[in-house]
């Protein structure tokens, strides 16, 4: 057994088992896929590195112009540690953050934060102007769109608890245009985990979109959206082919965000090193 050209029974005998081995030419590769179906718009993949913080694969991610999406504290560390130049690649996201989590981040310098909640809205705003520094944000919106995917782990309705209301989010974007320590970055949506079909991602980005024309009116220029992770892997075809999946899931989104001259960001984490591993 080998995992590219090393042998793992040579890696097992020197590192005992049981043993984690990963692939970085995959990794690599998979990243290609999506920087390369992307080409000619404006994009950032972000690695969720909840999916394996592993300092040797942050950096690799980074070497090769990948972004980061971190949950915590933690997280923002480890990226900071194998890849400090990736620092305004950084997209913070996840439900609660401290005092102490937002400081840091907002001491860094990272791209944006993603907000849950008004209430965390609230507090990143006060530490901002504690700390006297301005900050972007996008919001965490729930598109009301079914996620074709588990129960326990679709998100993206408006009855989940996690993220807010889309059809709240214009009057809370205005509440805060022309606070001096928030900047209204862009918008973010996360429908769901292990979704395998594109269909759901595109109708979630067509109502961002929309959500986004409709903030133009008003004057609020949004300079980002977020399209979330959870890219799925079907783990037991032996037919899989990553290339046509990743192909499917940027087309359904870069349509559904025709006249978006803005930055895509997307969130890809196990779809990126999954399948790049072995065991012994």
């Amino acid at each position: 057994m080998a995992c590219g050209a090393v042998s793992l029974d040579t890696l097992a005998r020197r590192f005992g088992t049981p043993l984690y081995v990963y692939s970085a030419d995959q990794i690599v590769e998979r990243l290609g896929l999506f920087q390369e179906a992307l080409a000619g718009r404006d994009h950032l993949v972000c690695y969720a590195v909840k999916a394996n913080s592993a300092l040797a694969i942050l950096k690799l991610l980074a070497d090769c112009g990948a972004g980061f999406d971190i949950v915590s504290g933690g997280e923002l560390e480890r990226v900071l540690a194998a890849a400090p130049d990736a620092v305004d690649r950084i997209v913070f996201s996840g439900v609660g953050k401290t005092e102490a989590e937002i400081d840091r981040a907002l001491d860094a310098g990272i791209l944006e934060f993603n907000v849950e909640s008004e209430a965390e809205l609230e507090l990143l705003a006060a530490r901002a102007r504690k700390l006297k520094r301005k900050t972007r944000f996008a919001l965490r919106v729930n598109p009301d769109v079914f996620a074709e995917t588990h129960p326990y782990i679709s998100t993206g309705l408006r009855e989940h608890k996690f993220g807010i209301d889309i059809r709240r989010a214009v009057d809370i974007y205005k509440r805060v245009k022309g606070n001096r320590w928030l900047e209204p970055h862009g918008v973010s949506v996360h429908i769901g985990s292990q979704i395998r079909s594109a269909d759901p991602f595109g109708a979630a980005l067509e109502r961002l979109n929309k959500l986004v024309r409709q903030l133009g009116r008003q004057g609020i220029e949004l300079k980002s959206v977020d399209a979330g992770g959870g890219l799925g892997i079907d783990y037991h075809a032996g037919n899989f082919d990553p290339a046509s999946h990743v192909r499917a899931y940027a087309a359904a989104v870069s349509n559904a965000l025709d006249g978006f001259a803005g930055k895509l960001l997307l969130e890809p984490g196990r779809f990126l090193v999954a399948q790049a591993a072995c065991s012994t």
